[in-house]
């Protein structure tokens, strides 16, 4: 199917081509006209599917601009507001329809003055829209769209209170579309309380990308991760890599290893302002900054293309933080990697169980040897000496060095320099041993079963992949 069966307007169809968009995702196939025929929502897709798109493309085809706020997206997160909010711009291209993110951490007098100037989407998170509205800065009376864009990650985060004060003020007709990776208990009974009728729609599992994203896992002490991570960082020497901790704590010890290793590296967590994430966003996209450590907060709404490995440094607290974790690399047809760090019995377990869920190949990962890592820093040393005397054939020879070569003779001042020039490049190899990865096993089958006896002991049967 492409967009042209979907019936959207020249504009849209132009604005659609202009993004990279050649077709439908599954989510986006199945939404889309069920918005055009005025039905509520409930959503269930994760990142990756393009749930965006599918909800901004049909709410863009119904508005007219009129500089009053008629559509409405919820976001759990500021970086996600951002997004959706510079998504709707690209789409809404060549029209009139004005769009603006309202969120915490950003400048307050600036939304003040966008709204009085008139907008006809706002996208924004829960706490700073129920602040305009409290302030009566922001009227809804007029509002024909509401959407909540992951509203299990909102619940979560203990915004209900705040969406139900949100919703109370907006008018009772109007149009209700959710989206949520999951759909739990409070989900469904939020579903019931404030959306009618609602169609449910089940995307694709296509999350995981297996063939874009591979999908490792590498056990290791919790001592040596550090020294292991710096290790991988120096041997691969990747573009771009976000490494996710789970606590604003070991972001910031994280930070100070790999400074001391001498790598440019930022950091990001919740006690930074907006101002400074998104610094830190623009330093990353253009890749002064090679590598990003960050908290779960980051892995909402981050959408940087080129992202070569995602590292979980700390194992993700959930399934669905694995999924968005590692959605961040392979996006737009890319490839990436995935390299999960396992410390304990019970991650191993928590693996397997992602495993299970998501039918994913996830492979064991063979760090280098130190003889490897030593053999490449000599081949790319003999490259940069290879080069250098390609573009420096007229360099004038030096009395000192001749002195050396009557002295000690060519060869033993020719393997002297080169073990001087070596000798940067591979002092990262610490004398401390290398940990030994336990191979429990290269991957498993989605088939494995769990056999539960009474008076027996808990056992797992596993099968290979082939």
């Amino acid at each position: 199917m492409n967009f042209k069966k979907l019936n959207l307007s020249p504009e849209t169809e132009k604005n659609l081509e202009a993004c990279g968009y050649k077709a439908p995702t599954s989510i986006q196939e199945k939404v889309i006209p069920l918005i055009f025929a005025g039905k509520d929502i409930i959503g269930q897709s994760q990142t990756g599917t393009g749930k965006t798109a599918a909800f901004i493309i049909p709410a863009l085809e119904k508005l007219t601009a009129i500089s009053k706020p008629q559509v409405l997206v919820l976001a759990p997160t500021r970086e996600l507001a951002l997004q959706v909010s510079e998504e709707t711009k690209k789409l809404s291209q060549h029209t009139n329809l004005r769009t603006l993110a309202i969120y915490g951490g950003d400048d307050i007098e600036k939304q003040l003055r966008k709204l009085r100037e008139g907008v006809d989407i706002i996208v924004g998170t829960p706490g700073r829209i129920a602040d305009h509205l409290k302030r009566k800065s922001l009227q809804v009376s007029g509002l024909k769209i509401l959407i909540l864009d992951e509203a299990d990650e909102m619940i979560n985060k203990g915004f209900l209170e705040e969406i139900e004060k949100i919703i109370k003020q907006l008018p009772q007709e109007r149009q209700t579309l959710l989206f949520s990776a999951t759909i739990s208990p409070q989900i469904e009974d939020f579903s019931q309380k404030y959306l009618k009728s609602p169609v449910r729609v089940v995307a694709e599992k296509k999350t995981l990308q297996e063939g874009i994203i591979e999908q490792y896992y590498l056990e290791i002490p919790s001592f040596q991760k550090g020294h292991v991570l710096a290790n991988f960082l120096h041997f691969n020497k990747p573009d771009l890599t976000i490494i996710f901790t789970n606590t604003k704590k070991k972001v910031d010890e994280l930070k100070e290893i790999l400074t001391r290793e001498k790598f440019l590296v930022s950091h990001i967590h919740g006690d930074l302002s907006q101002a400074q994430r998104t610094r830190i966003f623009n330093q990353f996209r253009s890749k002064k900054i090679p590598l990003l450590i960050a908290t779960d907060v980051a892995a909402r709404g981050l959408d940087i293309s080129g992202i070569s490995y995602v590292i979980n440094y700390d194992f993700p607290q959930t399934s669905e933080y694995y999924t968005h974790r590692i959605g961040r690399t392979g996006r737009a047809g890319a490839s990436g990697k995935a390299i999960t760090f396992i410390s304990s019995q019970k991650e191993k377990w928590q693996l397997m169980n992602i495993i299970k869920q998501t039918g994913s190949k996830i492979e064991l990962f063979n760090l280098p040897s130190k003889e490897e890592i030593y053999q490449k820093k000599m081949d790319e040393l003999i490259k940069e000496i290879n080069d250098f005397i390609e573009t420096k054939k007229e360099e004038k020879e030096t009395n000192e060095l001749n002195d050396l070569v009557k002295k000690h003779g060519e060869k033993v001042v020719l393997n002297s320099l080169f073990a001087l020039l070596l000798k940067p490049k591979i002092k990262f190899l610490k004398e401390r041993s290398e940990p030994e990865p336990k191979k429990f096993e290269n991957s498993y089958n989605r088939s494995r079963t769990f056999h539960r006896k009474k008076n027996t002991t808990t056992r797992w049967t596993r099968s290979r992949e082939r």
